[in-house]
């Protein structure tokens, strides 16, 4: 069996949206599924070919999007080779018994443990928990990988009349989370080499495309090249003997499973090649629903249940595993597993289960470096507030879609506030504190509206619980609202980052207080209608 490897750069905002997505905020997937590379260029292919809506009566096309290939989503690529989704049986120091032998950094596979300590405590890996995400291997290091994303605000304006006034008659806002530009995804289409040198040849070796929501606007602007076709080798080195009963796969992609069990759509694929000996044993699974909307035909594909990409499962030969076993049970892996294998579910790996040290690329600021140019320390600076900010603003959101109370008032006070807080970052929630302790002496229009605005509270020390929008401005603190954001990003040590970089911590709480209210307040304006009440 051959691949090729597909290479997407991302040339603008991108959005993959997850089917996951409510409220107020759409979320972006972190890769690029095997069905969207598989659209690009059937899409290619029916203009290329002006099939329109009839290319299901066209051979070729079916023998190319509906036959042998497999198109295999693409994930991040980095200095040290394409990412992955981390295996769910990995797991990182995070609090375990240092006395037994444990340290901080320390990633261990879980089947690894059970088969390789002696010690109880440790065979449980106590005090540890689940890597997420995407990961890279190298020996025996462990490499998370970060995705780079933003969150824009955006205001409905579905119908022509909001387009030429050009703002929502209804108040409509919603939030895009997108994969940032120059960011670069390798996947592969994986098939019978006659197959794969009749795809190549149909198209171009790079093309220009768009994927994702909100195509062809600002979003989903990528550039697509075609790699050569390659035999597929595995890296992975086996002791595979009679007396070695235990053989590993991770889900490179999710599975789709139906109404059957995973146990049994492995096994009913497996089986029929290596022999009924060969079973499920255990795994390390989650589970999650697929759908998508096929733009060729105009049609959403029914909701299904699917093993999740990282799944482990450990595999039992009563007989043993020989290397024919091996080689067999890797074709079987490519070809796919379950259903909808055509659009790249169902991929699977082989996996050997290890110990690993958590590592960072090159380039990376660590913990243990010493002073910093000047240069590097502005540019880490600019990272991380953007990354901060990014924070605050979502906090923003989410707290007007669930804590604010539904309340009956125009959105006249967010414009007021608004104007209150001003341009100056360092200084707006200064200004605006000081502007609600004048309202609240002076106990005037705005006062009777403000104190029937109520918010559940999270960011003041001295209180909780409600609050009104007086209070909460009044008690606010941005260091705990700079603190909380900080927990939430994704980034690792950012305590550290922070003062190596010689950011001043006060400064930018003030930066991020000024985000957190400037966008809460153009929320609450854009989800206010005309005398009507916050949608909650």
């Amino acid at each position: 069996m051959e691949q090729v490897k597909i290479t997407i750069k991302i040339q603008s905002p991108t959005l993959i949206a997850n089917t996951s997505t409510a409220g107020v905020l759409t979320s972006t997937r972190g890769s690029i599924d095997g069905r969207i590379l598989r659209g690009i260029f059937a899409s290619h292919f029916i203009k290329s070919h002006n099939l329109g809506k009839e290319a299901h009566k066209n051979q070729s096309f079916m023998d190319l999007f509906y036959g042998s290939l497999r198109f295999v989503s693409a994930y991040k690529d980095t200095v040290k080779g394409t990412s992955f989704p981390a295996p769910l049986s990995l797991q990182k120091f995070k609090n375990a018994d240092k006395q037994i032998g444990f340290r901080d950094g320390d990633i261990i596979d879980s089947y690894y443990a059970k088969e390789e300590f002696e010690h109880e405590a440790k065979q449980n890996l106590l005090g540890f928990k689940g890597v997420k995400g995407f990961v890279v291997l190298e020996a025996d290091k462990c490499y998370p990988v970060s995705i780079e994303t933003a969150i824009k605000l955006h205001m409905s304006r579905s119908s022509d009349d909001e387009r030429k006034m050009g703002r929502s008659k209804d108040g409509n806002i919603f939030n895009y989370e997108y994969l940032e530009p120059n960011q670069v995804f390798v996947g592969t289409i994986v098939g019978p080499k006659t197959v794969l040198e009749s795809f190549v040849r149909e198209f171009p070796k790079v093309m220009e495309c768009y994927i994702g929501r909100s195509r062809y606007t600002e979003y989903g602007r990528c550039s697509v090249e075609i790699g050569d076709i390659e035999t597929i080798n595995s890296n992975i080195i086996f002791n595979n003997s009679k007396d070695n009963k235990y053989t590993y796969i991770r889900f490179h992609t999710p599975v789709i499973i139906g109404n059957q069990s995973l146990k049994e759509i492995v096994e009913s694929t497996i089986q029929p090649i290596l022999g009924p000996d060969v079973y499920v044993y255990s795994m390390c699974a989650a589970y999650q629903e697929e759908q998508n909307f096929n733009s060729i035909w105009g049609i959403r594909s029914p909701s299904e249940s699917a093993a999740s990409a990282g799944t482990v499962i450990q595999l039992k030969k009563d007989t043993g595993w020989l290397n024919t076993d091996i080689k067999q049970l890797e074709q079987i892996c490519y070809a796919g597993i379950g259903s909808r294998i055509h659009e790249g579910y169902g991929q699977c790996r082989l996996w050997l289960p290890n110990q690993f040290r958590l590592s960072k690329f090159d380039g990376i600021v660590h913990s243990d470096i010493g002073e910093l140019h000047i240069e590097s320390q502005t540019l880490i600076q600019q990272i991380l507030e953007k990354y901060i900010v990014i924070e605050a603003r979502l906090h923003a959101a989410e707290d007007v879609a669930k804590r604010l109370n539904k309340y009956d008032s125009s959105h006249y006070f967010a414009s007021v506030l608004l104007d209150e807080i001003g341009n100056t970052r360092e200084c707006g929630i200064g200004k605006l504190r000081t502007f609600i302790k004048h309202v609240m002496k002076e106990k005037k229009i705005l006062y009777k509206t403000l104190r029937n605005v109520y918010i559940r509270q999270q960011y003041s020390i001295e209180h909780t619980g409600s609050q009104n929008l007086m209070q909460y401005i009044d008690t606010f603190d941005e260091s705990v609202l700079l603190r909380k954001c900080i927990e939430n990003t994704k980034n690792m040590k950012l305590d550290i980052l922070i003062k190596k970089s010689g950011m001043d911590k006060k400064r930018l709480s003030y930066i991020v207080s000024y985000e957190y209210w400037h966008y809460f307040l153009r929320h609450v304006r854009k989800q206010t209608g005309k005398g009507g009440a916050v949608i909650c």
